[in-house]
């Protein structure tokens, strides 16, 4: 992530930064914890409203279609990231969520839940998600000195996944309560409050690029940096940041790594522990206890990571994790029993909660500051488009050749990444100390 002053003051900024649990990197992740509860509880909310007034079917396809706006403006809200800074961008996208939360509080209070009003709202959520999620993954790193990205990317999400896991129940409450303004409102109250700690977040003084190199990692990469944002167009900052990927081996490599990671376990997250409880005969009821030792294996992955974080062996440590998923997904395509399928989905857990940690970690630390929102952007677009994608693609694979066949394509994916990871030797050898 963020970078450090010059080569003369990387001791100073050192000396200033601190440990991992400083008070202003502790209050902006609760604050972005307590935005993830509230946006969760929203999404429940929505979610139930529109099962209640039209089909699953269409409620489903509705959802998909409300964050399409994410989808489509990543790249874009990576460059203006870039542009105009990513804390400011994270402050102006909040206060833009929060007002739309407000204003949508307000119009289902004089219209009612009107479905309209309601899928609005969540596509411009989405859209303005789309500013704030790389400027985030851009600024994480200037909270943090340089040996403990790790495992603050490892609190942070720590921080989102419990805002997710409490949003749900607090949705229901708060629904049963006051209706749908009721949940609104808290949501813009949560957006509200996270706007205000990344206005009072203040970044390591300096650069950590340069720091970087006075550590042994600047590398002929250097060469190749984009032009300042803020002399090219706006066309021209997106295209920059697609060539800073191309061009640089190692970025080209591990998000390739991140989109085959994403995509083999995407499929039999979402649509697949459905599928698998339908063939074992468990139905509904065991689809959320997979899905639920899914999280347990993710959130115990986020704990490992803060005890004890992969530092000088971190690509040696996503191969493994490459492995192991491969090998459990391999194992969910021959078991016939839901018990025996709960150790595979608590692995895949477990070693994507670690290894996007680290994967993430080492974009971060790979990408030139000047293009690090446009490459975060280039990330999250691989994380958020593996889900609809790849449940598509064990739709397709399972209906056509059954979910044997669907679940060892998948874990083919994750085979080839393990391949890559071994082939290419800068991510064999990663370090992230």
């Amino acid at each position: 992530m963020k970078y450090l002053a010059t080569g003369r003051a990387a001791a100073p900024v050192r000396a200033r930064a601190g440990g991992l649990f400083t008070a202003r990197y502790l209050s902006f992740v609760s604050a972005m914890g307590l935005s993830s509860l509230g946006d969760a509880a929203w999404y429940v909310t929505l979610a139930w409203t529109l099962t209640e007034t039209t089909s699953p079917g269409r409620a489903g396809a509705v959802l998909a279609l409300a964050s399409l706006p994410r989808l489509l403006t990543l790249l874009g809200g990576g460059a203006i990231a870039d542009s105009a800074g990513p804390r400011r961008v994270m402050f102006r996208a909040d206060v833009a969520r929060a007002g739309v939360m407000a204003l949508a509080a307000g119009v289902v209070v004089v219209t009612g839940p009107d479905v309209v009003v309601l899928v609005v709202a969540a596509a411009a959520l989405a859209l303005f998600s789309a500013f704030f999620v790389p400027a985030s993954g851009a600024f994480r790193a200037r909270l943090l000195p340089r040996e403990h990205l790790v495992r603050g990317n490892a609190l942070y999400l720590s921080g989102l996944r419990g805002g997710q896991a409490l949003g749900g129940p607090l949705g229901g409450g708060l629904l049963a309560l006051g209706g749908v303004p009721l949940v609104a409102v808290v949501n813009a109250a949560t957006f509200g409050l996270a706007a205000f700690a990344v206005r009072k977040a203040r970044g390591l003084p300096g650069s950590t690029d340069d720091r970087a190199r006075a550590h042994g990692d600047a590398t002929a990469d250097a060469a190749k940096d984009t032009s300042p944002p803020t002399s090219r167009t706006f066309r021209q900052q997106i295209a920059d940041g697609l060539r800073t990927v191309f061009r640089r081996p190692r970025l080209r490599s591990v998000l390739l790594v991140i989109g085959l990671v994403e995509l083999s376990a995407a499929g039999p997250v979402n649509v697949g522990v459905v599928l698998l409880a339908g063939t074992y005969g468990s139905g509904a009821g065991g689809a959320g206890l997979l899905l639920t030792l899914f999280t347990v294996g993710a959130t115990a992955g986020f704990l490992l990571t803060l005890v004890w974080p992969a530092r000088r062996r971190a690509g040696r440590v996503v191969l493994l994790g490459s492995v192991i998923q491969a090998c459990s997904l391999a194992t969910l395509a021959t078991v016939s029993s839901l018990h025996w399928a709960l150790v595979p989905y608590c692995l895949i857990g477990l070693v994507s909660g670690v290894g996007g940690i680290v994967l993430v970690s080492l974009v971060q630390r790979w990408s030139p500051e000047s293009a690090r929102g446009r490459v975060m952007s280039v990330q999250a677009l691989l994380v958020f488009g593996a889900a609809p994608l790849g449940n598509l693609l064990i739709g397709v694979l399972a209906e056509g050749f059954g979910m044997r066949t669907a679940l060892t394509a998948h874990a083919a994916l994750a085979a080839c990444a393990a391949l890559t990871l071994l082939l290419v030797r800068p991510l064999r050898e990663a370090r992230l100390d």
